[in-house]
């Protein structure tokens, strides 16, 4: 396989758009300015005796320059369980492009948001359930909620066995939306419905997240490829995709889980392209690409959990057949509690292998560095770019070697 003039073409936007987002997202440090900040509370929540920590996306403050940006909060206090958009008058920090936002309990006004359709279906997914312990997988799985609502056992279990990406929204969810969608009526039809399903589903149901505006973007480029007869180049419309992402919302090209969700798709889409192969064993070649295209990264910050590479497809079925189940209850508004309640048996069954998983499983602590990680993460693409067929196991497998060997 040849170099794709056009794969290139995509590759030199992206580069260009990462640039010019990174100076755009580029902020000088200073410290402590006092100013008035509005944002929503994102991802989890610390909860100590005297302070909570978390994260918040600005969507107003007195200093412009952090607008748009996710910030780590630090509440003296109390911070109530149940705010979600906040202000508050507090001290604004910057640190090597990250912002720190510090304030006192008292300062926080929470917000009435107005109740929109993500809200209403929330409500109704809680009330309709009969199991009510596994609400909040639901809610954390199917919309994006922050795994702060799982019981500390289920968060540990995820962790510790690496799993913790098939909570995250992105490509699985979309996925099955696009896939139910394009089922429902005659083919072209039917393409036309899965593509405003997916649209509607990443404005109005998840957080505006990196992995599932990538995601997202990248099943409607697919959709409309299939629809004027054309065959999708899935590489390019990845890097298109990130291109318009990036050109978005430049704070992105500071996002940690922007380049996780970008990396691992693009181990998977040149792991498994041209390979002759059957599904059981390009879905195994594709959990392994993943987690190495991936684990480079995720060591800089923490361990990486090796038996996921077999655990991702081994539970893919039932997280496949969780996820139907979940669409097909949006589908009927949550109003139609046999689905619910199959939604949630499923998740039972999930979150049980987890828990099973996790007493087998066992973490590896590489040593690795940050600029170490980035290079391993780029010759791995350039290598499976490169080779052919399964000669493209030879970097996954020494890739996952050299982990092996730092982790010693």
């Amino acid at each position: 396989m040849g170099v794709r003039r056009g794969e290139v073409a995509h590759l030199l936007l992206f580069l260009l758009a990462a640039l010019l987002a990174f100076q755009r997202s580029s902020l000088p440090d200073f410290e402590e300015r006092d100013a008035y900040v509005r944002g929503f509370l994102v991802g989890d929540l610390i909860r100590d005796p005297n302070r909570t920590t978390g994260r918040i996306r600005i969507t107003e403050s007195e200093v412009e320059e952090v607008e748009g940006r996710k910030a780590l909060l630090q509440v003296y206090g109390y911070l109530p369980p149940e705010a979600k958009e906040i202000s508050f008058l507090g001290k604004v920090v910057v640190r090597n492009n990250r912002v720190f936002l510090y304030t006192s309990g008292r300062e926080i006004d929470l917000i009435a948001s107005e109740r929109g359709v993500r809200d209403l279906l929330i409500d109704r997914y809680r009330s309709v359930s009969s199991h009510r312990e596994m609400v909040p997988l639901g809610l954390s799985f199917l919309f994006g909620e922050p795994r702060e609502l799982l019981p500390s056992g289920v968060r540990r279990d995820f962790l510790h066995t690496g799993l913790v990406h098939l909570l995250v929204v992105s490509g699985l969810h979309v996925g099955t939306v696009a896939l139910v969608l394009s089922r429902m009526l005659p083919r072209f039809s039917g393409m036309k419905l899965s593509l405003i399903g997916v649209g509607l589903y990443t404005l109005l149901l998840v957080p505006k997240e990196p992995p599932v505006l990538r995601a997202s973007l990248m099943f409607s480029l697919m959709i409309l490829s299939l629809l004027t007869f054309r065959r999708p180049n899935a590489l390019a419309i990845l890097l298109f995709s990130g291109t318009s992402v990036l050109l978005v919302y430049p704070q992105y090209v500071l996002s940690y889980s922007f380049w996780l969700s970008f990396s691992a798709t693009a181990y998977i889409i040149l792991a498994v392209r041209d390979l002759e192969a059957s599904l059981p064993v390009k879905t195994l070649i594709a959990s392994a690409s993943a987690f190495t295209g991936v684990a480079p990264l995720i060591s800089i910050f923490s361990g990486v959990s090796p038996l996921s590479v077999i655990l991702t497809p081994l539970l893919s079925p039932l997280v496949l057949i969780y996820s139907l189940f979940g669409v097909l209850s949006l589908l009927t508004l949550m109003s139609f509690p046999p689905f619910v309640d199959l939604f949630n048996l499923t998740g039972f069954l999930f979150q049980k292998a987890v828990k099973l998983a996790s007493h087998l499983s066992f973490t590896l602590y590489p040593r690795i560095g940050s600029f170490e990680a980035v290079l391993l993460t780029l010759l791995g693409l350039a290598l499976l770019y490169i080779l052919r067929g399964y000669f493209r196991l030879i970097p996954l497998a020494g890739l996952n070697l050299w982990l092996l060997l730092r982790s010693v």
